[in-house]
């Protein structure tokens, strides 16, 4: 639900709260909700992007982020979710991996 409202800018009750030049693309709204809340919370060392010695918290979609309608984001769900380098949710399909 925040990468769609980071988005459409759109309160539950469908209001616009800014114009399309306050709105950021999907890459920036993503890396903004990964590396930004990391940055944000003084701990950009560990978690917010995917690299040697770091985290390794991941997430699996149900549907593709930058091509989906900004519509249904909101309703995206994890397939395999991985923090810490560790299976913490799987779904059917990935049962297997934890």
């Amino acid at each position: 639900m925040a990468l769609q409202w980071m988005l459409d800018g759109k309160t539950v009750g469908g209001l616009s709260t800014r114009g399309p030049d306050e709105t950021p693309g999907r890459e920036d709204a993503l890396r903004l909700y990964t590396v930004g809340s990391a940055w944000f919370c003084f701990n950009e060392t560990r978690p917010g992007t995917l690299d040697t010695g770091k985290l390794a918290d991941f997430a699996i979609l149900d549907r593709d982020f930058m091509s989906v309608r900004v519509e249904q984001i909101g309703a995206t769900a994890s397939l395999l979710t991985v923090v810490g380098g560790k299976v913490v949710y799987a779904a059917d399909a990935f049962a297997s991996a934890k």
